[in-house]
């Protein structure tokens, strides 16, 4: 249970990122957006113990809000299940990752002796060894997928190092700035 409410608020994490996010974007050239006007969220159609979880989370509202209004800006309209022209779905996922700097010296002790033309000298320092910093990333999909075939149509994706201790602001902010760029590209040109 913990580990999928972690998931859930990781979007909006992910949204409050501490460097811009990377974004990809990928779409079946086939496929004629022009007749796409209105969606209805995936959970709501295919139920699953991990979309019945995000009904009841309050990061799952922010999200639909969020990203209803820029679908809303972009001329689409929710609609109930029978009447969408796609679904709309989100994933996310974390990692944590590593930086290590290395001194060139492994921790301890170390010492030099020299000898030049002008005297001898010795040296004595310590090194602490490299130094290891952990922070987390994070990945945000959105998916349409076309409801008469069920096949997905379009994927956007950001992926951004993650802020330590967002506030709810800037997390709302950041929500809506990653949803806009995710959704700027859709539909695709034809």
């Amino acid at each position: 249970m913990k580990h999928t409410l972690f998931i859930l608020v990781l979007f909006v994490l992910l949204t409050a990122c501490s460097s811009k996010p990377t974004y990809e974007f990928d779409h079946d050239h086939g496929f004629d957006f022009s007749r796409l006007k209105t969606y209805h969220w995936y959970d709501d159609m295919v139920k699953s113990e991990l979309g019945s979880y995000r009904k009841m989370n309050a990061s799952d509202k922010r999200i639909r809000e969020v990203v209803g209004n820029e679908l809303f800006r972009h001329g689409f309209k929710e609609s109930d299940a029978r009447a969408a022209d796609f679904w709309i779905n989100y994933t996310i996922s974390k990692q944590r990752q590593q930086i290590s700097r290395s001194t060139g010296y492994d921790q301890g002790m170390h010492g030099s002796v020299g000898a030049g033309t002008h005297g001898k000298s010795v040296s004595v320092g310590y090194s602490s060894g490299p130094s290891v910093r952990e922070y987390e990333e994070g990945t945000a999909i959105l998916d349409i997928i076309d409801a008469s075939t069920q096949k997905i149509v379009w994927r956007g994706v950001a992926e951004g190092r993650l802020k330590d201790h967002p506030s709810m602001n800037e997390r709302y902010k950041a929500t809506v700035e990653v949803t806009r760029e995710l959704l700027a590209g859709f539909p695709p040109a034809p």
